[in-house]
């Protein structure tokens, strides 16, 4: 490593300032214990007043060693040899990762021996049929794996076979082959429906029972906002699903419901109608109420600020909703004008319904 030493001039006008930082520098070649830290090369310089003069020129620097004891580094690189070292005897196919990777091995270096066995488990069993939470490692529970998953993928990356990872998803038990946890659907019964107990109102299935019961209903509405599904009114051979963001997912598991006469509601604003275009995207059929901008004008006291709009091109709504939802990009109420659901008056809701009302002990 070259040094920027003194020229001749230096050495005639401040002779001491360069003896100086001479001596500081052949003392920072050894430590404490007397090792050499690195050797100096030196070069001359010349002077008509003082002749030849040798002056340091470089840093010669011998081993990797040396070098970190210069950066105060000596530590890390003894961890990090110890993690190679970890994984070339437990799971040697992430050596050549952890090697090109020095600075994540390092920051997990604590775990890395449970990171290991985490990892090594995984390869050596066949978890198609077993929870996330059935994996058996001494000191190793589900939040340890949730904490450390982006490393764990990383590792498992490495040394599973392709077939036993599943690319499309980033979910990590999904990925590496554990049995997925069920999902829910909730739904509440507007009308008691044969074939179960009358005194039920509402209830909460694993989505691929409830795709095993088809349910004798004509109507599925599908709400978004929690307080608007609990306050739903009473309707014959209807049901009413909370969507809470998940309308789609639920509509595509639970193949019959899509089936039915879908009507969705949603908030006013850009990704209330970013649903609506992909639940009808699904389901062609699916209609919309309280989504116009006659129920947007009629609450101008209850609107608010949509966080983070999106303006993405939507291909499925009708006329009247695109309208409203370029309306929305465009500003034209407002900034970011937003009406949530639960902020409608509950007379809309009762004449948005009217079309499937009947006799009703649920109406006022």
């Amino acid at each position: 490593m070259p040094l920027r030493g003194p020229t001749a001039e230096d050495v005639l006008r401040d002779s001491a300032a360069v003896a100086a930082w001479m001596d500081a520098l052949h003392r920072a070649a050894v430590d404490r214990q007397g090792r050499e830290r690195f050797t100096i090369e030196r070069r001359t310089v010349r002077n008509r007043v003082l002749g030849e003069n040798f002056v340091p020129a470089r840093i010669h620097i011998g081993s990797l060693q040396q070098f970190a004891g210069l950066l105060g580094t000596v530590r890390e690189i003894e961890r990090l040899d110890a993690v190679l070292a970890a994984t070339r005897r437990e799971l040697p196919g992430a050596a050549s990762w952890v090697a090109d990777h020095p600075s994540v091995a390092l920051v997990h270096c604590d775990a890395w021996p449970r990171l290991l066995a985490t990892a090594r488990w995984i390869v050596d069993h066949d978890p198609s049929t077993l929870d996330l939470r059935h994996l058996d490692v001494p000191d190793i529970d589900t939040k340890f794996v949730e904490r450390n998953r982006k490393v764990l993928g990383r590792l498992l990356d490495e040394v599973l076979p392709i077939n036993r990872i599943d690319l499309t998803t980033n979910d990590f038990a999904r990925r590496y082959g554990f049995r997925p946890r069920p999902r829910y659907v909730r739904i509440r019964l507007l009308s008691p429906v044969p074939g179960l107990p009358a005194q039920l109102t509402e209830l909460e299935l694993r989505t691929d029972e409830l795709a095993a019961l088809p349910l004798p209903v004509t109507t599925v509405f599908v709400v978004e906002n929690q307080a608007s599904y609990l306050a739903f009114p009473e309707l014959p051979e209807a049901i009413a699903v909370f969507g809470g963001g998940f309308a789609v997912t639920t509509l595509e598991l639970v193949p019959w419901l899509a089936e039915k006469e879908v009507v969705y509601w949603g908030d006013i604003d850009t990704h209330g109608f970013a649903i609506l275009d992909r639940l009808r995207e699904r389901v062609p059929g699916a209609r919309s109420i309280l989504m116009d901008c006659s129920t947007l004008l009629a609450h101008r006291d209850q609107l608010t600020n949509e966080p983070s709009p999106t303006n993405a091109s939507l291909h499925h709504l009708t006329a009247e909703e695109s309208d409203l939802y370029r309306d929305l990009i465009e500003d034209r109420f407002s900034s970011a004008v937003r009406l949530e659901q639960e902020r409608v008056r509950f007379g809309f809701l009762r004449d948005a319904l009217e079309p499937w009302r009947e006799e009703s002990s649920g109406w006022t």
